[in-house]
């Protein structure tokens, strides 16, 4: 036996693992794309916003309105040679990030009449956009468009504050997020974006994102507006199992790759990547499952405690059931009966009823036992359907019944006695194709102490009495008495 149940064990729990197994790729695929759909709604969100400023610039021209007066910009000139413009602050501007830019150019921007200080007063017109979104999202670090003029605006205004003379264009125009858009003619550039990184930032000491995308004004190619996030930005809430990189060929040898991240038709080199070395699996199993498998041991062990506890409150229901129950007509027997009237509310009056049926040993020799077991659950059916559920009614051997009832209104058992005495009379039976009849005899005591009724054996006693007269008296009738009264009941 305990061999056996060994066997089970050893089986059950290998399936177990085996499903666990199973269920832990399918629970990593499952967080995998999960994660690649977090990915991509993010990417998404920062395609929109800086799609959204592309958008808002190309609807500017640099001759649709008056140039912004040099009074209220602050003209300062750094170090090398560095012009460097902010705008003053006014008292009607309703944020204070709205003058937080900084335009960053050689000293020709600074100096009134030159070219590019008229470029750059065109131009400055594309700032509030840019200090807007720069001042409104956390996830943006830097916003700066670098114009084809040779010039810089950057939101917020610290950022352009780094940029030096020594190697100003040299480096602005040879960045790798320049030079992707530079290296695209400029018919195929609309609206695409185009990203860059993860790089290490100096100044931040972290891992940073460049998003790049051309701007256009009057139809002509301005320059270049680019967003830096952190790379954690990107990557946050998604599993930490996985990483995206940006690569337009990557190695299969990294482990399950994604498809390339997209949005709005534009499909990036950025994708997710799930390790699936032995290790790694191994890892994803632990981390997936071994709850799981922890679990279903300790309900293994509780299933088979619950279950025996079960089978042993079952097994002693039954006998308990079936040592009060009548086996034939589910009846209550003679035990049940006595365990009921612990229960038996109190009333004004309590009937008791003995029921025989008459002549019931003719129905057995005449049409066999089974018939006349058939006979039996019949009449236990008509009765119930005339009485109450309250009502008890038992079987107290052979063709005898029992039935107490509880009421207040004086001699009302009379008229459920009589009206169960015509429905069993008026109740057909069968034998092959020949119908017969079986009417009842009955002794109905009825007594209003509640003490009386639970030591129930003085009133079965009188009842049985009151049956043995009904017999002589003809049969087929209910005999009543009150109890210790000799005296039957007017009917």
């Amino acid at each position: 036996m305990k061999f056996r149940v060994t066997i089970y064990l050893v089986v059950i729990i290998s399936t177990i693992i085996y499903y666990q197994i199973n269920r832990s790729e399918i629970k990593q695929l499952d967080s995998f794309d999960q994660s690649f759909q977090i990915a991509e709604r993010r990417l998404g969100e920062l395609f929109y916003q800086l799609q959204a400023i592309q958008y808002g610039m190309s609807q500017l021209s640099v001759s649709d309105a008056e140039l912004i007066d040099d009074n209220q910009l602050n003209f300062t000139y750094a170090d090398d040679d560095i012009c460097q413009i902010a705008k003053n602050p006014t008292p009607e501007q309703m944020y204070t990030f709205e003058t937080n830019f900084l335009v960053v150019s050689d000293k020709a921007g600074c100096e009134a009449g030159t070219v590019l200080h008229h470029k750059i007063k065109e131009t400055i017109k594309i700032a509030p956009m840019m200090t807007f979104l720069a001042g409104r999202s956390s996830d943006v670090i830097s916003l700066y468009f670098i114009s084809m003029d040779k010039f810089v605006i950057t939101s917020p205004k610290y950022n352009g504050l780094v940029l030096k003379r020594s190697g100003f264009e040299r480096e602005l125009f040879t960045r790798p997020y320049m030079q992707k858009i530079l290296n695209v003619t400029v018919d195929d550039l609309g609206n695409r974006i185009f990203i860059t990184g993860p790089y290490a930032d100096v100044n931040l000491n972290k891992q940073v994102l460049t998003f790049s995308i051309a701007i256009f004004m009057d139809n002509s190619f301005y320059g270049v507006l680019n967003m830096d996030i952190l790379w954690e930005v990107l990557v946050a809430g998604i599993n930490s199992d996985f990483d995206i990189i940006n690569d337009a060929n990557p190695s299969a040898d990294l482990g399950v790759l994604s498809e390339p991240l997209s949005y709005d038709g534009f499909t990036t080199n950025l994708r997710l990547v799930m390790p699936d070395s032995v290790s790694d699996k191994l890892r994803y199993l632990i981390k997936n499952s071994l709850i799981d498998i922890t679990f279903y041991f300790v309900a293994i062990v509780l299933a088979g405690w619950f279950l025996y506890t079960l089978k042993l409150r079952i097994t002693s229901k039954k006998f308990a059931t079936e040592s009060c129950h009548d086996p034939l007509t589910g009846l209550l027997n003679r035990r049940g009966f006595r365990a009921e009237l612990k229960n038996i509310q109190r009333h004004q009056f309590y009937s008791f009823m003995i029921i025989d049926l008459d002549n019931f040993k003719h129905v057995n020799d005449t049409y066999g036992h089974p018939v006349g077991d058939d006979v039996l659950i019949r009449v236990t059916t008509a009765i119930k359907q005339q009485i109450r559920e309250q009502d008890i009614l038992l079987r107290l051997g052979g063709e005898e019944f029992g039935l107490l009832i509880a009421y207040n209104k004086d001699n009302k058992q009379i008229d459920i006695f009589e009206r169960i005495c015509e429905t069993v009379a008026n109740l057909p039976h069968y034998s092959d194709d020949i119908e017969f009849y079986v009417t009842m005899s009955g002794g109905a005591v009825t007594t209003s102490s509640i003490d009386q009724i639970k030591s129930i054996k003085s009133v079965i006693k009188q009842a049985d009495e009151l049956l043995y007269t009904a017999k002589i008296a003809g049969k087929n009738r209910v005999l009543y008495a009150d109890f210790s009264s000799n005296e039957p009941l007017d009917v």
